[in-house]
């Protein structure tokens, strides 16, 4: 049997053991076409050769799909006897692009996978940027699930400098409608993100003993929205880190911090800004006698380098154009692109060494920490129930009182996500406070501290 040509949207593969060349494939046709097919057990000529289909073939090209993809992509996979050959195949489309397949971009010439020039992904995002699909995607969510308290917050900032239009009267569900982040009563993704008051994002924070990352000497999640989650950074950061005393002026202690906090909260807002909210990863804090590192789900453009933002003064490629406008607004944003710009010299002034780290998933910043001396060489790990998620702490009281509740009754017992639910259930584990007993479905949970 032989299925035809490959085309522009349609890819063959001999077998599952391509899967990473597959996966280029599939992001340069949807940033063609928006949707396409692949197949595993086909040769290029469009013979059906069919390959050895195990029980985990299906999840590993699942699992492909996930790792690979950014933003994210939900394939329907299925397995096909064709003339007793069997074959694996994946139907795919998405309206989000431009996609990358770990960390680079692709184009679909014919039936060819090519890899975009810095000016062709320029273009993409540019065009992307006119649509903003998963920004201004309706949530089920209405004005009950805004933070009113930010929302002014960000309103007197935003009039006080001048780049937002003070209104007749202050209105806080006017204002989003204004912004484009309230369309018909319903957040938009973007707005949720912004100034949701469910805790839409977590933060993870941890103070490591050793740069080993064996034991720590302080461990936290706070759940909040990206000017919560931009505070918390920042307080945290400032919290942990070493200052010095530099003589006085007046009467007043100079204080000295060993890293910039102007190079810090650029940082902290662009790991926010930049992030892409559709990953399974989280954002994180990571601070050791050596090193201080923020990271973000977001994957830096490909072929593009922290420095050619500093350097070079190229144009920013924003994921989140509506949300950047918002913190632009309110002067959490000078000017798109400037942030390594302003990190790389406030670092320069004061000494600073820094790196990062590309991933296919997230991009780390590293601030590198003045030597210190007597550093402790063991801390217990023990989490305290007051250093646990408001989340966390919610959930543990529930469980105390019925240890067979489930997660769908929790989140509307809390009046939260089940996604949020998910990652309170996984804070407790972590910290050893629960553990499950038994199935998902029939299990229960033992609570192992009171």
């Amino acid at each position: 049997m032989n299925l035809g040509k490959e085309s522009e949207w349609t890819e063959f593969k001999k077998s599952t053991a391509e899967r990473k060349e597959a996966m280029d494939d599939v992001a340069s046709i949807l940033n063609k076409h928006k949707a396409g097919t692949l197949y595993f057990g086909v040769a290029p000529n469009g013979e059906v050769i069919g390959q050895d289909i195990s029980a985990n073939s299906l999840n590993d090209v699942a699992v492909a799909f996930k790792e690979a993809l950014k933003p994210m992509v939900y394939p329907t996979i299925e397995e096909i006897v064709w003339e007793g050959k069997h074959v694996i195949k994946a139907s795919f489309s998405g309206l989000e692009g431009p996609y990358s397949s770990y960390g680079r971009y692709y184009k679909r010439v014919f039936d060819r996978t090519e890899e975009m020039s810095p000016e062709e992904l320029r273009r993409a995002m540019a065009e992307s940027d006119k649509e903003s699909f998963w920004e201004n995607n309706l949530t089920s969510y209405g004005m009950e699930r805004v933070d009113e308290k930010r929302v002014h917050s960000f309103y007197q900032r935003a009039t006080s400098c001048g780049r937002l239009e003070e209104m007749s009267a202050y209105d806080p569900e006017s204002l989003l409608t204004g912004l484009g982040l309230l369309k018909d009563g319903k957040l938009t993704n973007a707005g949720h993100y912004l100034f949701g008051n469910d805790g839409p994002i977590l933060l993870k924070k941890a103070v490591y003993v050793t740069d080993e990352r064996i034991s720590f000497a302080d461990i936290s999640r706070s759940e909040g929205n990206i000017y919560d989650c931009i505070e918390d950074a920042m307080l945290y950061i400032k919290e942990h880190m070493d200052w010095r005393v530099e003589g006085l002026e007046g009467t007043s202690r100079i204080e000295v911090p060993e890293v910039p906090v102007d190079a810090i909260r650029e940082i902290a807002v662009n790991t926010f800004a930049h992030a892409d909210y559709r990953s399974d990863y989280e954002h994180e804090i990571d601070i050791t006698p050596t090193r201080i590192e923020i990271y973000n789900p977001g994957s830096f453009p490909s072929d593009f380098k922290p420095e050619d933002f500093a350097e070079k003064q190229n144009r920013s490629l924003p994921r989140n154009k509506t949300i950047l406008d918002v913190l632009y607004k309110s002067k959490d944003v000078e000017v798109f692109g400037s942030g390594f710009r302003k990190t790389y010299h406030a670092c320069k002034e004061a000494g600073t060494k820094t790196d990062y780290e590309i991933s296919p998933d997230g991009f780390t910043f590293v601030f590198f920490r003045l030597q210190r001396e007597n550093v402790p060489v063991n801390v217990s790990a023990n989490v305290p129930e007051n250093r646990l998620s408001p989340s966390a702490r919610k959930v543990l009281t529930l469980l105390k009182e019925n240890p067979v509740v489930n997660s769908s009754t929790l989140a509307l017992e809390l009046n939260r996500t089940r996604k949020t639910v998910t990652r309170a259930l996984k804070e407790l584990k972590d910290a050893g406070f629960i553990k499950r007993i038994g199935s998902d479905k029939t299990g229960y949970w033992e609570v192992l501290k009171r």
